[in-house]
């Protein structure tokens, strides 16, 4: 629990807005349930769950930076970051779900699922910059600085697995033949391929923007 706190604590501004920002959705979630009787929308707090994962694993690595010093505890914090990573920008293609809902309430879930897609984008960009944080550390700025566009690229096709082919980040785990096999066929998909570079350029352009007018 203290390592949690002080996790907060490390960037208190940053994650009380977040915090905000979570209640904000989740009050949203709860007024469109009472209004409708309905949990249709529900899945967005797992989704949110998901898209926080990244950005909590690098927190807490921040305050236990000594164990990153191992090259293979940075390896496994690296590619458990990576994998969770496309949760946050993934929660954008939930739009999908709007024309379902409620036509009476389509201005009021456009807003819902606008507020949950601006808080798993933000916690991806802030997860990108924990990365920088932390791993400036023991990676070479010109690698860092190559490495950023590569991986928000893998995000896109990441994105790409989990809308249209419905992988979850465990398969990785529980499912990996068909993950690696489905992955390897998508390499050779135009479509795959294009959705991946739309979205992948798409965090990238996102991530510079709040990098120039914001700062790092």
């Amino acid at each position: 629990m203290q390592l949690i706190i002080n996790a907060y604590l490390s960037n208190k501004k940053n994650n009380s807005f977040l915090l905000t920002l979570y209640l904000y959705c989740a009050f949203l979630l709860l007024c469109r349930a009472k209004l409708t009787q309905s949990v249709f929308y529900f899945f967005l707090i797992w989704n949110a769950f998901l898209a926080t994962i990244p950005y909590l694993i690098l927190l807490l690595a921040k305050q236990k930076i000594i164990l990153l010093e191992n090259s293979k505890i940075r390896i496994l914090v690296f590619l458990l970051w990576l994998l969770f990573l496309p949760n946050s920008f993934y929660i954008v293609t939930d739009f999908v779900h709007l024309p379902k809902g409620n036509s009476n309430l389509f201005w009021f879930d456009l807003i819902l699922l606008f507020s949950f897609s601006f808080l798993g984008f933000l916690l991806g960009l802030l997860a990108l910059q924990e990365f920088k944080n932390c791993f400036s550390l023991f990676i070479s700025t010109k690698i860092l600085q190559y490495s950023i566009p590569a991986i928000c690229m893998l995000n896109g096709f990441g994105i790409y697995l989990g809308r249209f082919l419905r992988f979850n980040s465990w398969d990785i785990l529980t499912n990996p033949f068909p993950l690696f096999i489905d992955s390897f066929k998508c390499l050779l998909s135009t479509e795959a391929l294009l959705f991946s570079m739309l979205y992948g350029s798409f965090i990238y352009l996102i991530y510079l923007f709040k990098n120039i007018f914001y700062g790092n």
